[in-house]
């Protein structure tokens, strides 16, 4: 749990590292990581700053990491940050903002004062560079009608708040725990609640960074349940930086069969389309054919070119201009009779890598048996798991995760093979079914007798979460009856197309996630 009281710390944990340390070099780890190494008295350190929208954070790291990518965003980064001094790292009031401000030097404007902003907002966690008061670049660009914009050149404005800062707490109009998280900055619902049980101001909060095993969860104190399993570090940064949990290993493989098949369908692609654009610029031979018959020229004529309506058309000076006409037909004609193909090919390609992009959201979605289930559907194509797999497909019985309350059972498939089996064996005509709309994720069952705006919601939820946009905010999630289903016949993989559909938009408690499925 980050927040602002947090951050608090942590700024002063990282000054006492940093201050006055040269940036050397700065990497981008992967979509959302960023890698800063800073050196000062001949030794370097490792800032990680991550603006996952599930797991932002900023720290010191010791480990190493062998990972790169490059974005536009990065090279930003690296131009206009490179060998600049880190004069000092501060917080914006006590939100959850930390401010690296680093001091440049131009050739010809001198030194020239700029500042990195890490904005710890989950789903809107993000990077901001600035200089003057203006963004030079950000992670995340984002443009409203009104209010604050993120966008280069625009003009910098912090987060808009009415509350009080924490420095300059008193009790004196605190009734209840939740008065603390609305009337000062920074600080979270689970921790105005143990300061107002213990009555401390924030300041007074002890110092102890903490990982709560048993509720996975991380906090700069220890204000976790004492009968929980826990872990306590001597810094915060240590604290970000212990060992968590990373693809299993029984993943490796299939991400990489994945990768390597997308890889191959998405070079196939250009390569059609190569093919197309060579046909259709084909296509204009029939035009030279016809301007060698408008010429009006002896067809038995043998020339190296001839000039038609000012244009200069190039021959075999070997054939006539009959035989050559006859060539640019043929031309055309084989140029004709390939594009047809070259659309189908292009569309059953595509076909592909949308499903292997479907089958990347599978795979996270996966763990253990769903494992099984996933290599499956990716038997088809080449993957022999490591493991032995069910020898008759059709008479495996799929993994499914089932939720069952009083009032309803939501059964979800996570791949192919599981949302076959949940639609035409474990449901009923009149059942509902839930799906993201236009984006790959899971097929939810609904099993109620009365369809509820609260099941609805719940139903929506889970099939946003088990989507490619659960990372998104306001996710359009389509749901209507099993028995307006209809399977797409010859598609790869298993797609369906819908009729009589509603469409709820929905955002994701995460506390409510955590709880339905036991995480």
């Amino acid at each position: 749990m980050i927040d602002g009281l947090l951050l608090y710390h942590l700024k002063d944990e990282l000054h006492e590292k940093l201050n006055k340390a040269r940036l050397e070099r700065i990497i981008q780890l992967d979509e959302f990581s960023f890698e800063l190494t800073f050196y000062r008295y001949g030794e370097k350190d490792q800032l990680i700053i991550s603006v996952h929208p599930k797991d932002f954070s900023i720290y010191l790291s010791s480990h190493k990491d062998s990972r790169a990518i490059t974005t536009q965003f990065s090279q930003s980064l690296k131009k206009e940050l490179s060998g600049s001094i880190l004069t000092s790292i501060t917080q914006h009031q006590t939100d959850r903002v930390i401010v690296l401000n680093f001091m440049v030097s131009d050739l010809i404007e001198g030194p020239v004062k700029k500042e990195l902003i890490f904005e710890a907002m989950g789903k809107y966690s993000n990077l901001i560079l600035t200089a003057q008061n203006k963004i030079i670049d950000t992670f995340k660009k984002m443009f409203f009608d009104s209010g604050r914009q993120l966008l280069p050149h625009a003009e910098f404005a912090f987060f808009p708040s009415n509350k009080k800062e924490f420095t300059d707490f008193s009790f004196a109009e605190i009734n209840q725990p939740i008065d603390i998280s609305n009337m000062y900055m920074g600080i979270s619902k689970m921790t105005a609640s143990y300061l107002f049980e213990h009555h401390l101001t924030p300041l007074e909060l002890a110092v102890n960074p903490t990982y709560d095993i048993d509720k996975n969860d991380i906090y700069v104190a220890d204000i976790f349940d004492d009968t929980h399993a826990k872990k306590h570090f001597s810094s915060i940064s240590s604290l970000f930086d212990r060992p968590k949990k990373t693809m299993k290993q029984s993943k490796v493989s299939y991400a990489q069969f994945i990768d390597k098949q997308l890889k191959k369908y998405q070079k196939k692609h250009e390569q059609l389309l190569i093919q197309r654009e060579q046909n259709n610029e084909k296509l204009n031979e029939k035009k030279v054919a016809d301007a060698i018959y408008q010429s009006l020229l002896p067809l038995s004529l043998k020339q190296s070119s001839i000039i038609v309506n000012d244009q200069e058309i190039s021959l075999d000076p070997m054939l006539t201009l009959n035989e050559n006409a006859q060539r640019f037909y043929q031309i055309y004609q084989k140029a004709k009779r390939g594009i047809l193909p070259i659309e189908e090919q292009i569309m059953a390609n595509q076909q592909l890598i949308d499903l292997f992009v479907e089958y990347k959201t599978y795979l996270s979605l996966s763990e253990g048996n769903d494992l099984n289930d996933l290599a499956l559907d990716l038997e088809a194509y080449g993957y022999k798991a490591k493991t032995k797999l069910p020898q008759h497909k059709q008479k495996h019985q799929p993994n499914i995760t089932k939720i069952v309350d009083e009032d309803a059972t939501y059964i979800l498939g996570k791949n192919d093979a599981q949302n076959a089996y949940i639609t035409h064996q474990l449901s009923k005509s009149n059942d509902m079914w839930f799906h993201v709309k236009d984006a790959p994720g899971t097929h939810l069952v609904l099993q109620t007798d009365a369809l509820t705006e609260p099941i609805i919601r719940k139903a929506a939820m889970l099939a946003a979460y088990h989507s490619s946009l659960s990372l998104s905010s306001s996710i359009p999630v389509d749901y209507t009856q099993i028995k307006y289903l209809k399977k797409i016949p010859k598609m790869p993989g298993y797609h369906v197309t819908y009729t009589h559909q509603k469409t709820i938009f929905i955002d994701i408690d995460y506390a409510k996630i955590q709880r339905w499925l036991n995480l």
